[in-house]
């Protein structure tokens, strides 16, 4: 049981050491003219430094060798001189791979490796967009003065006159680009191209740091997500072709706690809708999490109390304690007997290992910030229309518990504009699912449910 419980604990997290970044590593890029491309990067260590290869196998048979490659943190970096080739990666816990950018010649293009061999270029699903759209698509730049972040995005809209409704797509957990794209599902060009072809404009933008937006990922919290939100609508009130009176937030998970900050803070937002996100405080929305990943994975359920309970006491730690010194002396020292309880107490490198891996994860701004957010606090003041959704299946966002907690906060306001749906069968991207755990995922070709595409639509057609 409780290997299957740090995992979930860790959210899949970890880091690469020395030892395991040598070998080799794979990447998909789409090149200027819409074609994907493979890479392959070989890295090796020798004494203090890092070599290495790449290869491009769609283009040609050889390699070409790294004039320089390091490791520092979560970062790596290499670069090759004679083609003014610069890579630059962050490495994602959750996804196992570095997620960055590389800049050739002006170019600024998005890069993933991972240690998946990618044997063909990737699937393309039923549901995406055609690559010659009968809507009007545009490549777009804003800035965050807040923050001072330069956000890249694509404004699409349904012809060239206006104005139209517009909806800012707002992304879940980790680095996502403009696409939200996840397991091969690019569910935000699907949502785009739906909405548009029915007279909804979008808005959606890479997160700070990665694809072209710039900005550091590592150090940014849910507010300064809201920032970038914040933004995007300051953008669009200027444009004549997006009616001001009629933009609204669509926030996914995470995306969807972004979402409440910025419309509690802007009366002037006509609606909202969220998609899977939570509607509890964050130390609670996490341990449901982890009880419902827990069970799917087979964990009994008193197993699963115990250990639920155990882990509740360090999470109130890292929600509750402001001081930086205070939060790790405590939490470590939750963390220490979490260990000792259900795993192996005489491990101690094992132990030490779970207890830094754990809080680094978990004192990461983004996290941190997840963990500290109260919801009640901006439901309350949110009057626009609301329209939030989840799949019944959804093992990551409970349907019920958050659902509830998001009706309950937005009526306890006085909000008497809020839709709550269910949608029965689907999973966490609102695919209609079988087995419906997070592996199966990447095998559906269904990116989301139509029901749930026709859903959205109507309500907003409803409004306007």
């Amino acid at each position: 049981m409780f290997k299957y419980l740090i995992i979930i604990c860790l959210s899949l997290a970890g880091t690469v050491t020395a030892q395991e970044i040598n070998g080799n590593w794979y990447g998909v890029f789409t090149n200027p003219q819409g074609q994907k491309q493979r890479l392959q990067l070989q890295l090796q260590r020798q004494g203090n430094q890092l070599k290495g290869r790449l290869k491009s196998p769609d283009i040609a048979a050889d390699d070409i060798a790294l004039d320089t490659a390091y490791v520092k943190g979560n970062t790596l970096t290499f670069v090759i001189k004679n083609i003014s080739f610069k890579y630059t990666g962050y490495w994602n816990s959750i996804r196992n791979r570095y997620e960055g950018h590389f800049e050739q010649v002006g170019n600024r293009t998005a890069l993933n490796f991972s240690r998946d061999e990618v044997k063909d270029l990737p699937v393309t699903r039923p549901q995406d967009p055609s690559e010659h759209p009968a809507y009007e698509v545009q490549d777009v730049k804003f800035v965050n003065p807040v923050d001072k972040v330069l956000l890249s995005g694509t404004f699409t809209k349904p012809g060239l006159k206006g104005p139209y409704p517009v909806i800012v797509l707002i992304s879940g957990t980790g680095q996502q680009n403009r696409d939200n794209e996840q397991f091969d599902h690019r569910s935000f060009a699907v949502l785009t191209d739906y909405l548009v072809k029915h007279g909804i404009a979008t808005l959606r933008f890479d997160d700070r740091g990665v694809g072209e937006s710039t900005g550091n990922y590592d150090s940014s919290g849910i507010f300064n997500f809201a920032e970038d939100v914040k933004a995007a609508v300051n953008w669009l009130r200027k444009r004549n072709d997006a009616d001001t009176a009629a933009i609204g937030l669509l926030g996914y998970s995470e995306g969807g706690v972004v979402a409440q900050i910025v419309a509690a803070g802007d009366p002037k937002i006509a609606f909202m809708i969220t998609m899977a996100s939570p509607g509890l405080d964050g130390r609670e929305y996490y341990n449901r999490k982890l009880a419902q990943v827990a069970k799917m994975l087979g964990e009994k359920d008193n197993h699963i109390e115990a250990y639920v309970a155990s882990y509740q006491r360090y999470l109130n730690v890292m929600g509750l304690t402001a001081d930086p010194a205070e939060r790790q002396r405590k939490a470590y020292a939750e963390l220490s007997a979490l260990y000792n309880h259900f795993g192996d107490s005489t491990n101690t490198i094992g132990r030490q290992n779970f207890i830094e891996a754990t809080y680094a994860v978990d004192n990461k701004a983004e996290a941190l910030s997840l963990l500290q957010y109260d919801p009640a606090t901006y439901l309350a003041k949110i009057k626009c229309p609301v329209l939030a959704i989840n799949g019944s299946e959804d093992v990551i966002t409970d349907a019920t518990t958050n659902l509830k907690g998001l009706e309950s906060g937005l009526v306890k306001g006085g909000n008497e504009l809020v839709t709550i749906r269910s949608f029965s069968g689907l999973n966490h991207l609102f695919q209609r699912c079988e087995s419906c755990t997070l592996e199966e995922y990447g095998t559906l070709d269904e990116t989301i449910n139509p029901a749930v595409l026709e859903f959205i639509t109507r309500w907003v057609q409803l409004l306007y």
